[in-house]
């Protein structure tokens, strides 16, 4: 199950990157690359400029590791816990139905889940702002770390799959996964300071949403089969549900 896991991680990181990330991340990712070679005072290499851009990518995935790793421990709490029984297939479901709602938000069915989860949680945006300015590399760490916690539906998408796993481990693996697929896109348009015609992140945004959905309905039918109401599908090694 966890190698299902983080293929859908990795994937769904590395289509939605060019459409969503770019979308709500480009501006940050844009000011940051574009202050590196500035504050060197120089003109930089390809890999000077590569390696002043990876320790923001690094504290953005450690961010989302910390993460996946407390929703997975939620899980394995929930696993262990005694008059549960069945809750597995119950939170299958739930977690694949929110994954069809964060489809249909990638498809502007739906109004967009961040403007939820920014209600909720508050934007880290504010102290982001001060990092941009520092050659440090701590404080790129540090600048990572923050934007890791701006509110994003896809990242609340990897969560619910990452809590899936009822492990704090496999949680953390799983979104490390989805970080690691996102960095080609964020980091080549650092470098390139340039974004794919919105033609084009408009259809992959939408395979992205179709990743999701298929996803989703994966969860959903995993817990009907937990739940003994469908009979579960294996082919060869892999179990569908």
């Amino acid at each position: 199950m966890i190698f299902g896991n983080l293929i859908v991680a990795f994937v769904t990181g590395l289509i939605s990157s060019v459409g969503h990330c770019l979308g709500m991340c480009g501006g940050i990712v844009a000011i940051y690359s574009a202050r590196r070679p500035a504050l060197a005072g120089a003109n930089p290499g390809l890999g000077t400029r590569v390696a002043s851009l990876l320790p923001v990518h690094l504290g953005r995935i450690t961010t989302y590791a910390l993460l996946g790793a407390v929703v997975g421990a939620a899980g394995a709490l929930l696993e262990q816990a005694s008059g549960f029984a069945g809750w597995q297939g119950a939170f299958s479901i739930l977690v694949g139905g929110a994954m069809l709602l964060i489809g249909l938000s990638l498809l502007g069915v739906l109004p967009p889940i961040k403007v939820a989860l920014a209600s909720l949680t508050g934007s880290p945006m504010g102290r982001m702002k001060g990092l941009f300015g520092s050659a440090s590399a701590w404080s790129s760490l540090a600048l990572g770390l923050l934007w890791g916690l701006l509110p994003c539906g896809l990242v609340f998408a990897m969560l619910m799959n990452a809590a899936s796993t009822a492990t704090p481990w496999d949680g953390a693996l799983t979104m490390i996964a989805f970080g690691l697929g996102t960095i080609p896109t964020l980091l080549g348009f650092g470098l390139a300071s340039g974004a794919l015609a919105p033609q084009l992140r408009g259809r992959l945004m939408k395979v992205a949403a179709l990743i999701i959905f298929f996803f989703g309905a994966q969860m959903i039918l995993r817990g009907l089969a937990a739940m003994h109401i469908i009979p579960s599908l294996t082919i060869g090694p892999v179990m569908l549900w």
